[in-house]
């Protein structure tokens, strides 16, 4: 990378800049894509089009870091990245999800168990508030807001640049899968694991209650002779590939999107498991970003199959972060009181607890619960949400605020931090330009 990719960063973070400075009143982005599950407010609010922020600037090869700007998303990095044989430490596991996107929300994957959240791996970041200002921002240099900034989502500004740590890959990876009936066993091992660490990727399945299949992912140079990679970027389902083998290959591209063919297991909603059906899509539309369309589009037009045989549902889209000493009783009371089954299993460290909007304990790893699908309800509408939000504070664990929340102002901000929080928005936005993080999380704005 060059001068002159620094140059033209910074020429589209200052029209950018002026863009916000010479505007009035209630602001949000305009942006290509999105990964919340939760309806905007009807706030007539001036759209910045950030969308020209989607560059790489520089890969330092030897640091092992990328500074990249906010809205590239993770599967333009991987593709910059993987030639020098590096991958972000973390990779969300949707194309789709950028990398500002992640960092000021909350984002994870099967190499957190080694790595902690996308925000752990934030080396540095620059934030355009309210005023016009970009803040450079690290551990060292407007702290408060550096670890402010996870969670707050939009609320104190957004992220221009990024500086985001790499690890070195392998061009493609062995997966080891093994199947529990126990998940206290499972948990044991997954907590064995996080404390010392003898894989590079680390995740389980649960598809009923006494049937948990746990994947350990190596790196390799290739498979071995007689075998080549899997794929499952078409017409087989990775998902379902998990209860058949107990070893697979895949290439590092395409393990990294693994879950992104059929949105983990959602694709079955539109009927998508059917091979007529992926025939007619094709590979190009069998993606993530596919099926979040259907699902936005089904709050007007019920498009979903699901909702057709069920009427009367309710999308319970949640991730949930909980202590691994608590997981096997917080599943048992999931799978009572919701049911929605698969559940993706995700275990994570925590190695800075000074995040303020999430702040977990840093002597324990983490279990990320991932449930995504409708539940037949003869409740009132939010009931199984709420629920979920129950069953989280019960067993000591945090909620991603990506998608529908029903928490009362009070009990929000019993969650998070709210002196931190006004802190921050007062130094970054006084006059309240951006939405604020319970307007936007919780009323929806």
């Amino acid at each position: 990378m060059s001068r002159a990719a620094w140059a033209a960063h910074a020429e589209r973070v200052a029209a950018l800049a002026r863009a916000l400075a010479e505007s009035t009143g209630p602001v949000r982005l305009r942006k290509r894509t999105s990964n919340l599950f939760r309806a905007r407010d009807g706030v007539a609010r001036t759209e910045l089009d950030a969308t020209s922020l989607n560059h790489v600037i520089q890969i330092d090869s030897k640091a092992r870091i990328a500074d990249v700007e906010g809205m590239m998303t993770y599967a333009d990095l991987v593709n910059a990245t993987l030639p020098y044989g590096l991958a972000p430490a973390i990779v969300p596991e949707l194309k789709s999800i950028t990398v500002g996107g992640a960092t000021t929300g909350v984002a994870i994957e099967s190499s957190g168990f080694r790595y902690g959240l996308v925000h752990d791996t934030v080396r540095e970041l620059d934030v355009l508030v309210a005023d016009g200002r970009v803040l450079t921002c690290s551990a060292e240099q407007h702290a408060d807001l550096f670890h402010g900034f996870p969670n707050s989502y939009g609320s104190f500004g957004y992220s221009t640049r990024v500086r985001v740590s790499l690890i070195p890959v392998q061009s493609h990876v062995r997966l080891e899968h093994t199947r529990h009936t126990n998940p206290d066993a499972l948990f044991a091992e997954m907590a064995g694991e996080c404390a010392r660490p003898s894989c590079d990727y680390l995740e389980g399945v649960c598809f009923g209650p006494d049937e948990f299949i746990l994947t350990r992912t190596y790196f390799v140079d290739s498979p071995p002779a007689g075998k080549k990679a899997s794929d499952y970027t078409w017409m087989r389902q990775y998902w379902r590939s998990l209860r058949k083998k107990q070893e697979d290959y895949l290439t590092i591209h395409d393990y990294l999107w693994r879950w992104d063919t059929d949105w983990f297991w959602c694709s079955k909603n539109v009927g998508a498991q059917f091979a007529p059906v992926r025939l007619l899509l094709g590979r190009k539309r069998l993606a993530s970003t596919t099926y979040q369309k259907i699902m936005r589009s089904s709050r007007r037009w019920p498009l979903s199959l699901l909702q057709h045989v069920r009427p009367r549902t309710e999308s319970v889209i949640q991730d949930v972060d909980i202590p691994i000493e608590n997981a096997a009783a917080f599943l048992a009371d999931f799978e009572a009181d919701i049911g929605i089954r698969p559940v993706w299993i995700c275990p994570f460290v925590v190695p800075n607890q000074n995040f303020s909007l999430f702040r977990l304990c840093s002597d324990t790893p983490y279990i990320n619960f991932g449930f995504w699908d409708m539940v037949r309800s003869c409740e009132p509408d939010g009931y199984y949400n709420a629920r979920v939000e129950e069953l989280v504070a019960r067993h000591g664990g945090k909620k991603s605020l990506y998608s529908r929340s029903t928490y009362d102002e009070e009990a929000f901000w019993s969650i998070f931090d709210r002196p931190a929080y006004a802190a921050l928005k007062q130094d970054c936005d006084p006059d309240g330009r951006f939405p604020g993080l319970y307007e936007k999380a919780v009323r929806q704005g």
